[in-house]
Order: C-alpha cells, then sequence, then structure tokens
C-alpha cells in the first residue's frame, strides 16, 4: 500500500500523529509508538463469535472507520500498511508466544523487522501485554529500556530470538520470534486458527489492553485492572455487565463496540464451565 492508496486522513485521525513521519529511525520510533498508545489490542469479534478478518481493506475499515481495536494480525495489518505508506523497507516475522506458558505455543503472532539508519529494528504494535511499545534494535544478546519496563533479545536454536521482560525481578518470556520468512497464506492460516479454535484463548477470555501513562490499562477477567511501569496491578475493579463493559470500552480504551457485539462477548466469557458455545 503506498502513499497514494493509504487512507492517510483517516490514520492521522485515529494516532494522532501531524503528518506520517519519514523513513528515519525517529520516523519510525514516533509512528509505532502513537499507533501503539492509540489503538488499542482487543478480541471482542472472536469472543462474540465473529470472523476475523486479515485483508487490508477489511483491517482499515474495522479499525480507521469503525473505531475498534483488533488483535496482532489487525493491529501489526494496520501497521504494515502505514509502514509501507511511509516508504519503509521491512520483513514480515511470526512468533510463538510463550509468556506464562511451560513451553512455546504456536507461530500466531505476527512482528516487523525494519531495515532503517544502517539499523534492524523490531516492531510490533500488537502484543497485548507487556510487550514493545517502542521499536527496539534487533540484536540478539542486548538488554534495552522503554520507559520503566527493561528487556533483552537472546539468540536461540534455529536462528530464533527471544524476546524477554523483566517483571517483578525476573525475566519473562514474552515471545520466540521464528528465524525463517513467511508467507502471506501463514498469517491467513494463523489467524483463522487463534480466531476459531475452541480452546483458543482469544475464544475464552478478555484481552483488552493499552498503554497509559506509566503503565498499562487491561482488563483482567472481568475486572478493570491499571498497571504500573514494571507491569504491577495498581488499581483494580470489576466490570458489572455488557454495558459496563461497552463503556470501559470507549472511555478507557478508546474503542467504539457495537452493543450487540459487547454483549455476546460478555456471555461467552460468563458462561458455566462446560456449557455449549
Amino acid at each position: 500500500m503506498n502513499a497514494d492508496t493509504f487512507p492517510l486522513a483517516a490514520y492521522l485521525a485515529r494516532t494522532g500523529l501531524e503528518a506520517l513521519p519519514p523513513a528515519t529511525p525517529e520516523g519510525l520510533a514516533l509512528l509505532v509508538a502513537a499507533q501503539t498508545r492509540a489503538v488499542a489490542f482487543e478480541n471482542l469479534d472472536p469472543l462474540a463469535g465473529r470472523p476475523v478478518a486479515v485483508a487490508r481493506e477489511a483491517v482499515l475499515a474495522k479499525i480507521l472507520d469503525r473505531g475498534r481495536g483488533g488483535y496482532c494480525f489487525e493491529l501489526n495489518g494496520l501497521l504494515g500498511c502505514a509502514l509501507e505508506a511511509a516508504g519503509f523497507a521491512f520483513t514480515t516475522r511470526l512468533a510463538r508466544v510463550n509468556y506464562r506458558r511451560t513451553e512455546p505455543g504456536p507461530l500466531s503472532h505476527q512482528v516487523f523487522l525494519v531495515d532503517c539508519g544502517g539499523t534492524r529494528w523490531l516492531a510490533d504494535a500488537g502484543f497485548g501485554g507487556p510487550g514493545l511499545t517502542e521499536p527496539a534494535p534487533f540484536a540478539p544478546g542486548t538488554e534495552f529500556a522503554q520507559g520503566e519496563a527493561r528487556f533483552r533479545l537472546d539468540a536461540a536454536p534455529g536462528g530464533d530470538v527471544q524476546l524477554r521482560r523483566e517483571i517483578d525481578g525476573a525475566w519473562a518470556d514474552l515471545y520466540l520470534i521464528a528465524g525463517h520468512a513467511i508467507l502471506p497464506v501463514d498469517i491467513e492460516v494463523a489467524n483463522h486458527f487463534v480466531s476459531t479454535w475452541e480452546r483458543s484463548p482469544f475464544r475464552s477470555m478478555f484481552m483488552v489492553a493499552r498503554p497509559v501513562d506509566r503503565g498499562f490499562a487491561m482488563i483482567q477477567g472481568t475486572d478493570l485492572v491499571h498497571l504500573d511501569g514494571g507491569f504491577m496491578p495498581v488499581e483494580r475493579r470489576p466490570l458489572a455487565d455488557a454495558a459496563d463493559l461497552r463503556s470501559v470500552l470507549a472511555e478507557v480504551f478508546g474503542v467504539s463496540v457495537e452493543a450487540e457485539i459487547a454483549a455476546a462477548a460478555w456471555l461467552r466469557v460468563n458462561r458455566e464451565p462446560g456449557a455449549a458455545a
């Protein structure tokens, strides 16, 4: 998607940018940080039993026209369109999420490697947890800070690279970036799997997150939770019902969700264990 076909005005309005930044390291940092803070991670469609489309036109319509957020394939799909329009050179990789897991999961997370200013950068606007909020030099064996958060990249077997974050004094695995190139069909397959598989966490629990000043806002279980810069909870309140959920999505996360989608998602999360979907 080039600058002529990219819906620039809508993207600027959604992200708060004044213009599409230049294809420089500083421009990359501005672009990723603006989108990450403006467009929340959310999985209301899979919870509501609605299909998730990752075609560019569908992603642009959902996030820019309808005021929704999305999950990694949508959020980074949008970021990829913006990177192309701004003239960045980049490749797409898939990663295995291993945050709070005993072993890596499937290749179900999308990231970008951006070549800019003589450096290769890891860019990710769609992790939905304690992940990056800015680009980071893609240099295995290094540690770096983003605000109060500390991260590190470690080489892994087979050319893979592990991203970790320090949480509560210990290094926590976030995701394992695969060393091999992918094709667009790999995104389609991964998206279909995580959005429709009955045992997918995207189909059973709220995954809603947005960076805020000095921390994160998230929905955990059916609670609205604010976390500090170290990703430790500092405030929590339960959500009352689907209407409260919808209000919080709008006011805290900047996401506009139709009442019927919020109601279906709320019902799914709160159904009795073992009940039919």
